[in-house]
């Protein structure tokens, strides 16, 4: 009874360890997708630049 026992432990231990290795290789993709995201949405100072004029002239025009 004791070896079964211990054989049901070490088969939860193995699952659970393949588990958070699966969980450890999926929060490294997801963070390297997120910077990628950030990379492709981040404003150069030109673009930036542009916006600012654009909305100080419709200000302008509001007035």
């Amino acid at each position: 009874m004791d070896s079964f026992i211990s054989t049901i432990a070490i088969v939860i231990a193995v699952i659970s360890l393949i588990i958070n290795i699966v969980l450890f290789i999926k929060v490294i993709q997801l963070k390297k997708e997120l910077e990628h995201v950030k990379q492709s949405t981040r404003l150069t100072r030109e673009e930036l630049d542009k916006i600012n004029e654009r909305l100080s002239r419709f200000k302008n025009f509001k007035k």
